[in-house]
């Protein structure tokens, strides 16, 4: 036992320098041959998603970036570095880019680092870009109007004004965002609508030039909740003697002579069971101010019961307003013969005398006498003989205020 003990203890200790060099040339050639049987090698992730840590803390802070945070940076490249036979097995679901918002405290600008890990240690080696820039402002709400706008409507139907739940929405943001917005937008589409609806509906917001502005860039309430009432419609006509017969406010002596309305018919709006009886409307009591001439006023459609609405809700109406046209008659009024070419004939004219009635105004009446009446026959081109039909004119017609008609329109004329 002894000399194996001495054998084995001569090995190591004579020569022992060569044999350490030896034991390190072979340990250097055993990683050489190592090292190329498994070498290392990169990979390549493109389009690479970021994510943001500590964004809850930032809005707790009443803190917001000026853009959505995936506007800012949403992928990046990330470069990983391992042994082959390692690397091999490395997919994204072992890997991880984030970016910090921890550190920030207040408004301004801050370029933080995007960092990359992996569940492989030590294996990502470069991630581009490295660093990205954020503007935080501080984060504030504020209410604006909504407009209620609707599409699609269908003939045959009414579509009333859309009644909201809450005439304002809150948009929550960063400040110079949130100050841009003038209103708030909720189109609704109603071709489909055939009946009263309620529902939520989403909008969009719009600065004051009716831009939309990105709706990423805000929180808050992004629907509103609107009913829009929605009926069968039909057309009827206004019924014109209606009219007349209700207005009031002419000028004493003075009557309505005509009316016209503009338009002429309009579409009712209510339930089925309500509109179908429903023949013709009228207007609103019309009031004119002492009219004693033409005039034209703006009148509401007055609503049958059970109607909701009538479109359009006011019509255009125009009177005719004149004085009533009154009469006197006057009798036995001489027929003169005038224009007689020679004077060696005699005349006579049958009837002699008639009756005349003059119509005018009571004012014109006022102003008009007997006097001013003077019918006559025209003899001019007549000769010997007897004229049948020969027309009763009067003298300074027509500027006598009034419209003279004889109880004989001819009368014959005997020329001898």
């Amino acid at each position: 036992m002894s000399k194996f003990v001495a054998v084995i203890k001569r090995l190591f200790v004579q020569n022992w320098k060569m044999k350490l060099i030896a034991l390190i040339f072979a340990f250097i050639l055993w990683s050489f041959v190592i090292a190329e049987d498994n070498p290392y090698k990169t990979k390549t992730f493109r389009d690479f998603p970021v994510t943001y840590a500590a964004a809850d803390e930032l809005r707790q802070k009443d803190l917001t970036t000026s853009k959505p945070l995936t506007e800012i940076l949403s992928t990046v490249t990330v470069t990983a570095q391992a042994r082959a036979d390692a690397l091999q097995y490395l997919n994204e679901n072992m890997i991880q880019v984030t970016v910090d918002l921890s550190s920030i405290d207040g408004v301004g600008e801050y370029t933080l680092r995007v960092e990359g890990k992996s569940t492989l240690k030590d294996t990502i080696v470069n991630v581009e870009p490295s660093t990205v820039t954020v503007d935080v402002e501080e984060m504030v709400p504020i209410s604006v109007p909504v407009d209620v706008q609707l599409t699609g409507q269908q003939e045959g139907f009414y579509y009333g004004e859309p009644v909201l739940e809450n005439g304002t929405v809150e948009v929550v943001g960063a400040r110079s965002n949130v100050e841009s917005v003038a209103k708030a937008v909720c189109r609704i589409d109603v071709e489909n609508m055939t009946e009263p609806t309620t529902a939520s509906y989403s909008v969009v917001y719009e600065d004051s030039d009716g831009n939309v502005l990105p709706t990423n860039n805000f929180t808050g309430s992004g629907s509103v909740i609107v009913e829009v009432p929605v009926y069968p419609q039909k057309e009827v006509p206004v019924d014109l003697e209606t009219v007349r017969g209700t207005t009031s406010g002419l000028a004493e002596g003075y009557e309505i002579t005509n009316v016209t309305i503009e338009p002429q018919s309009v579409k009712i709006a209510g339930k089925l069971e309500d509109i179908d009886p429903v023949k013709s409307v009228s207007l609103e009591q019309i009031t004119l101010d002492n009219a004693s001439g033409d005039t034209i006023v703006e009148a509401n459609v007055k609503l049958p019961e059970g109607v909701i609405a009538a479109t359009p809700g006011k019509v255009q109406v125009q009177f005719t307003i004149t004085q009533p046209e009154l009469s006197q008659t006057y009798s036995a009024m001489r027929v003169a013969a005038r224009n007689l070419e020679d004077d060696g004939f005699d005349v006579s004219v049958a009837p002699s005398a008639v009756d005349v009635t003059v119509y005018g105004t009571q004012a014109a009446l006022n102003d008009f006498s007997a006097s001013k009446l003077k019918p006559f026959v025209d003899l001019t081109g007549l000769g010997k003989g007897i004229h049948q039909n020969v027309p009763v004119k009067f003298e300074n017609e027509p500027d006598l205020g009034v419209r003279p008609v004889a109880s004989s329109a001819t009368a014959t004329v005997t020329i001898s």
